[in-house]
């Protein structure tokens, strides 16, 4: 039998388990009594002839004594049983209750009550909701606050950062708030296999994909919380048995600019969709911003053909019922244990109703509002013009708390933080914050002491970022506690020069750069700041995390790629020839072509590095020895006529035609295999296949027309269709496919109460 402690549950909530564990058992038609005037009845079953023929006291008593609960029988509920004469009373609580203390609370209802029988204690409870499992499945919620489940589910976590997310979850499952939204996801994922979850910031999307990963984890699958598609590729498995789903956070978030500009991501990205949608007991959970998934689609072509762009799940704040919106609130204030004064304000004069039907409610707004940290110390007045102003200004939801309730050092490690554009170790956090404070002291006279990091880790912990143990290894992971905070950094840095010039000035590391990446477009990056970039490389003053495995090579082309993606201009040539000169071209140069190229291809101007690749057009010939893909490979001739070099008579020479032949060759092979293995689950028809060996075709003279201009016939190549394995492949998906339609997929979890405003009233009652 499974042991809940109903600790997830409001009182609201506990009240109509209650009566539903009560109808189903007795098989009675106990019904609720509004909230605040049932003198002493929280359910009732009427007869013509008495109206209190049963009464029920639901009694949720979260984290009490029992003790309390014969307080309150004897003070409070005993003179309103003497009014209302029930026939029979009942009494139920999420105490535990040994057969000793429910004769202690029989004798003091006495004679009100007929037999101990009529007292249900917690494990009653479960008692009865073992014999009822549609009862437990309706109450969502309930699994959460089962040890013997969160065990199962924990070990279904693959590695640390995993089993910090379900650990995350339980601890904020009691705000949850299960609604229309939930059926309606886990009916397309449960038919779809993908679920993309959409919405604006702070609408719920990560909840929603967090609660839905609990609910498969109970169902025994194994949980990826991946950081990008090479590790979800990493771990996949090909055994239809293996039951696995992949969860990726605000993919087109923070790793936006490296999924969509990163070498065959992609490829990987769509092909790894398809391979989910194909393989069994394999689902995928995804979670980004409505806008910037529209971007993704409009400008990348193969997400904006995927099951990406056709099987996204928007939320949208009129999705929320206006009583779904004061369970939200409701849940806010009675588990976070708000002291009365400050929770009175809300109630006053049903303030509530004005935060509810608020425009610009989320309930990322409503977390905010009703966090004990930052509203512990208001007086009612203060709480709730602090409410009106959050709830006026959402942009400006952590201006308060960022510029009032933490000192300047502490906002140097949240912008430092900031500064990586996904969570960092601890180690590399210090150093870099370290940089910081060096700088601070120097330019602000900043007075630093030695334990600077951890004071400050200290006080923004749980309040600003969160910490996790990333591994086995048991390294120590940061990041912020809510996305809107980098949201909120973002404007303040994109505003203001000083905060850029602090974060380059202090910077360490090269991920630190990447939030000024001019391709993302999102800060600017002043001529000084490029020149303070110049300064510190020339000083050897940007390291990477991972140096002690770096080679030369790589090293020197990092920094390659750095100078020439941010300092345009500030005429870096010496520093480019220096760090050219340091790599050494005849060794095997796979890993870092892709770095000469963007080098070679992104430097402006006329400078000494221009002179010396031209008189040195070997070192051009190298990097495109090694290039793989179509964009790069059309680039190649206007590559030559950037640096003066005559590309018509390089492919006249034996050398030129072999590597150009070659190029051309490998990236026909490569794409033929995408067709054949990564795009082979998503064929349902051979005009599907011809089609893609026709857009095969079309690249490929493509390639020739440009590469081999007076060369092009004498290249050919016959692309041959084997339709019998393509016609296997087609009947094997198509009947993976008739199988889908099948899956029970009608199943709803909850049902909320009406939508009138007499039941929020009675909720805040």
């Amino acid at each position: 039998m499974t042991n809940y402690t109903f600790s997830t549950l409001n009182d609201k909530e506990f009240e109509v388990i209650c009566r539903d564990l009560l109808n189903a058992k007795y098989n009675l038609g106990l019904q609720n009594f509004r909230i605040g005037k049932d003198k002493g009845v929280d359910l009732r079953f009427s007869t013509p002839k008495n109206n209190n023929a049963i009464v029920v006291q639901a009694k949720h008593y979260i984290g009490s004594k029992f003790s309390n609960l014969k307080s309150t029988l004897k003070n409070t509920e005993l003179k309103n049983l003497k009014n209302l004469n029930p026939k029979r009373y009942i009494i139920v609580t999420s105490l535990p209750l040994s057969a000793t203390q429910k004769d202690e609370l029989k004798e003091i209802v006495a004679p009100h009550i007929q037999s101990s029988d009529d007292i249900f204690g917690q494990e009653d409870l479960n008692s009865i909701l073992s014999n009822y499992p549609e009862i437990e499945k309706k109450y969502f919620k309930l699994w959460f606050s089962s040890i013997t489940v969160f065990n199962a589910v924990l070990h279904n976590a693959i590695e640390g950062r995993t089993k910090y997310l379900l650990e995350s979850i339980k601890k904020k499952i009691s705000y949850f708030v299960i609604t229309r939204k939930l059926d309606d996801a886990n009916k397309i994922l449960n038919k779809e296999k993908l679920l993309l979850i959409t919405g604006q910031p702070g609408i719920g999307k990560t909840t929603l994909a967090e609660i839905m990963l609990f609910d498969k984890a109970k169902s025994g699958y194994k949980i990826y919380k991946v950081e990008n598609i090479r590790e979800a590729e990493d771990v996949m498995s090909f055994n239809p048995e293996e039951k696995q789903v992949f969860y990726f956070d605000d993919f087109l978030g923070a790793n936006y600019f490296e999924i969509i500009t990163a070498q065959k991501t992609e490829t990987q990205l769509t092909g790894f969709v398809d391979r989910v949608k194909n393989i069994s007991n394999k689902f995928l959970i995804l979670t980004t911003r409505t806008v910037i998934l529209s971007h993704a689609i409009e400008k990348y072509e193969k997400i904006g053909h995927s099951r990406l762009a056709s099987h996204q799940f928007e939320i949208k704040l009129e999705d929320y019922t206006k009583y779904e919106k004061a369970l939200i609130l409701y849940n806010r204030l009675f588990f976070q244990g708000i002291k009365n004064e400050i929770r009175d304000t809300i109630l006053k004069k049903k303030f509530y109703l004005s935060i509810i039907e608020h425009k610009n409610f989320t309930p990322r707004i409503i977390e905010f509002i009703t966090d004990l940290s930052r509203i512990g110390n208001f007086t009612e007045i203060e709480y709730k013009q602090f409410i009106i102003n959050n709830l006026n200004n959402p942009k400006e939801i952590w201006a308060y708390s960022y510029n009032n309730q933490i000192d300047y050092l502490d906002r140097c490690l949240l912008t430092t933080l900031f500064s990586f554009s996904n969570p960092i170790s601890e180690k590399i956090l210090f150093q870099a914050y370290e940089n910081r404070l060096i700088f601070e002291r120097i330019q602000h006279n900043q007075i630093i002491k030695t334990s600077q990091f951890y004071d400050s880790v200290k006080i923004l912990l749980n309040g600003f970022i969160r910490s996790t143990i990333a591994d086995q290894e048991g390294i120590r992971m940061y990041n912020f506690i809510n996305p809107s905070i980098a949201d909120y950094l973002i404007g303040l840095v994109n505003e203001s020069y000083a905060e850029r010039k602090g974060i380059v000035s202090g910077l360490r590391f090269a991920d630190q750069l990447s939030r000024f990446d001019p391709n993302k477009n999102i800060f600017p990056f002043e001529e000084d700041l490029q020149k303070l970039l110049l300064k510190k490389i020339e000083k050897s003053g940007i390291s990477f995390d991972d140096l002690s495995d770096m080679n030369p090579n790589i090293f020197n082309a990092e920094i390659l790629g750095i100078i020439t993606t941010y300092c345009h201009n500030v005429k870096p040539d010496k520093l480019l020839i220096k760090h050219l000169s340091l790599i050494d071209l005849n060794t095997d140069i796979h890993n870092i072509y892709k770095l000469l190229y963007t080098t070679l291809n992104n430097y402006e101007g006329n400078g000494k590095f221009r002179d010396l690749i031209t008189s040195n057009p070997d070192i051009i010939e190298t990097v495109i020895g090694y290039i793989d893909d179509f964009d790069e490979a059309i680039n190649i001739p206007l590559l030559f006529s950037k640096y003066d070099l005559d590309y018509i008579n390089y492919i006249k020479t034996d050398n030129g035609i072999l590597n150009i032949t070659t190029i051309i060759n490998y990236i026909r092979e490569k794409q033929e295999y995408e067709i054949k293995n990564n795009q082979i689950y998503e064929i349902s028809s051979i005009d599907q296949v011809k089609d893609r060996y026709d857009n095969l075709r079309d690249q490929y003279e493509q390639l020739k027309k440009i590469l081999l201009p007076n060369n092009i016939e004498k290249y050919n190549y016959e692309f041959v269709i084997d339709e019998t394995y393509w016609n296997d492949i087609i009947d094997n998906n198509n009947m993976e496919a008739a199988k889908d339609e099948y899956l029970d997929d009608d199943e709803d979890y909850y049902q909320l109460p009406t939508n009138d405003d007499k039941d929020i009233d009675d909720l805040f009652s």
